[in-house]
């Protein structure tokens, strides 16, 4: 009897196994193929499922990692048509370079299918060869995250896909001591915990990306920052608060629960729990995916695809911005600050420089007459604007054909505005939103540097005493209003764009038929640029009975008694500003020297506070 009980123990689980393959139909089926170093999701599936208690929430929500992971971008990356697109125009662009575009691309969108190869001698991979492999298809999946080694984690000669997998076989995991032989007599992987799983590193081998630039020639004349959120997030002040990728782009669920679903006498409850979510921002291709998922190939359910959309609705919605306008009139002008600020962990847009974000600001009278607007767009997704080109960056807004814009656009080596990556030399413009904590101090700032008029602006990305850091722009408009009378309505909106409609109408200029396939998609999706916040503000104008409006603009400019005074430790100062002015608020000695500026900007109608603690600006 007791010779029999290990032959009865394996047959159980090969029998549970073969009921999990069978019990698996939630949305299309997974990849199982082999190679020597990966093995595709639907392998994965089959132990790491909801059921017998396993990856399900309390109120019994399916949490299981390819459930949750196989609508994303991660799973789809090398299925995405907006990419194959942009490769194939790169490619139609410059011929001779197919090979290197190629390669370069698939390294972290067809991660598996490259790995093998170059594991197998071979010097690159083409598109075409990625084509045919089921495990290329399967984009970012378990096998090759959870094999990439700790080696240059940080360090440039890690990113731009350059992570290390060995022929080791073995699965890192977030928790100690994992019960490893069943996965090991299922598979052949060993599991070992590792904290590296958790670093905000593991992310950005693909995530920080820097790719080659081309001259006039077509010779590869250096390597350009074409993604770099992993060196934005480390310019803040996240890090310091243990604030990681993981934290927003894999939410946990804090009740325990067991993580897998053999062997069936398995009892380990583990917390917390990791949802494989990877939400990002991408609401085009979500809304794409949703509509063609048959014609793409997404192996997910139409709930699924639901699902992933509305998460990426929510993050944008609810993690990237707050939003929110002050204001005041004074005689025949509406003066407003709008301010954006970036709740994100990098900057806001982040990532592919197609991306953009911009103000709608619409004032309207008492008879819902548009008096101003700013960031229209028309049917097409493009922006009204008097500027052609790259649109500047505003301080003060005082025409209703000029937006601020929130992008990164690129130039080549001749200074001229490019959206073809193998052109893209420089940023001629990047005025996207720092992370709160981002400081020109911080180390390899010439790589995520704000460029153009953005740097010099007083009111963006600094604080009311002009540090750096808040990972705020405030935005002044003045608005002309005349005899205007009654009550103003002010609504900002901040609108946002996967793809600009100028990086759509440069893509479309190519015939390949991966474009033309693409822009088929792109014409059938939802187009109308995503609304991530807004707010709505009522002013009075003076001429109604408001005596407390109109006690509240001062009568004068001027300086009031300051308190306390005299003073040990610190002093408030206030003082009046009667129109809109561009200010500041200095201290200076007694010999007539200026030692410290305590606020300066651009500024509103109003009373006004300042505290100050008897320093110098060297103290």
């Amino acid at each position: 009897m007791m010779c029999k009980l290990p032959l009865l123990k394996l047959s159980l689980l090969v029998l549970f196994a073969i009921l999990s393959l069978c019990l698996e139909t939630t949305g299309q089926e997974l990849p199982r193929q082999k190679s020597h170093l990966f093995s595709g999701s639907g392998n994965c599936a089959v132990c790491h499922r909801a059921g017998n208690g396993a990856f399900t929430t309390a109120s019994g929500t399916d949490i299981s990692p390819t459930e949750l992971w196989r609508s994303t971008m991660m799973a789809n990356s090398f299925k995405d048509p907006l990419w194959q697109a942009k490769v194939a125009a790169e490619v139609s662009a410059h011929p001779a370079l197919q090979s290197t575009i190629e390669d370069k691309c698939i390294t972290c969108h067809a991660p598996m299918g490259r790995t093998e190869a170059i594991f197998n001698g071979s010097t690159s991979y083409s598109f075409s060869q990625a084509l045919s492999d089921p495990l290329s298809g399967d984009g970012v999946s378990c096998t090759l995250c959870h094999q990439i080694q700790q080696d240059r984690f940080g360090q440039e000669s890690g990113f731009s896909g350059h992570y290390v997998i060995l022929d080791q076989r073995t699965i890192f995991g977030p928790y100690a001591a994992p019960t490893g032989m069943p996965m090991f007599n299922q598979t052949g992987y060993s599991p070992v915990y590792s904290q590296h799983v958790q670093q905000s590193e593991l992310c950005a081998v693909c995530h920080t990306l820097f790719t080659p630039y081309v001259d006039n020639q077509g010779r590869i004349a250096g390597y350009f920052p074409e993604q770099v959120p992993y060196l934005e997030w480390k310019n803040s002040g996240y890090p310091a608060k243990g604030v990681s990728c993981a934290s927003c782009h894999m939410p946990s669920a804090l009740e325990p629960m067991k993580i897998a679903t053999s062997p069936p006498w398995l009892t380990t409850l583990r917390s917390p729990v990791y949802a494989h979510d990877f939400v990002g921002a991408n609401i085009l291709m979500n809304s794409i995916f949703a509509k063609f998922p048959d014609e793409i190939g997404i192996s997910a359910s139409a709930d699924n695809l639901a699902a992933t959309k509305n998460k990426t609705s929510s993050m944008l919605n609810d993690a990237t911005v707050a939003l929110s306008v002050d204001g005041q009139i004074a005689a025949d002008t509406l003066a407003l600050i709008v301010r954006v600020e970036n709740l994100a962990g990098h900057k806001f847009p982040t990532g592919f420089p197609s991306r953009q974000a911009w103000l709608h600001l619409v004032v309207k009278n008492q008879n819902n007459r548009i008096l101003f607007e700013s960031g229209s767009w028309n049917e097409s997704g493009d922006i009204l604007r008097k500027q052609q080109g790259v649109e500047r960056h505003h301080q003060v807004i005082r025409d209703p054909e000029q937006v601020q814009i929130y992008q990164a656009v690129m130039q080549d080596v001749d200074e001229r505005v490019t959206y073809t990556l193998l052109r893209g030399a420089k940023y001629v413009k990047d005025n996207r939103i720092p992370p709160k904590g981002f400081t020109a101090q911080g180390q390899g700032y010439e790589t995520i540097a704000v460029i153009g008029e953005a740097a010099v602006d007083p009111d963006f990305n600094r604080t009311e005493a002009g540090e750096q850091g808040s990972g705020a722009d405030n935005v002044h408009y003045r608005v002309f209003i005349g005899q205007e009378s009654g009550e103003l309505s002010v609504t900002v909106e901040l609108r946002y764009q996967t793809a600009s409609f100028d990086f759509m109408d440069d893509l479309f200029t190519y015939t390949a038929d991966p474009v033309q396939r693409y822009k088929t998609y792109y014409e059938a999706a939802e187009r109308e640029p995503m609304l991530v916040r807004s707010t709505v503000r009522k002013f009075l104008t003076a001429s109604l009975d408001s005596p407390e409006e109109e006690k509240s603009i001062p009568l004068h400019y001027g300086l009031l008694q300051n308190y306390p005074n005299p003073f040990n430790g610190s002093t408030m100062i206030q003082y009046t500003v009667r129109r809109p002015a561009l200010f500041a608020l200095s201290i200076y000695n007694l010999s007539g020297r200026k030692i410290k500026t305590l606020a300066q900007g651009n500024i509103i109608p109003g009373v006004y506070q300042q505290q100050w603690d008897g320093t110098n600006s060297s103290s």
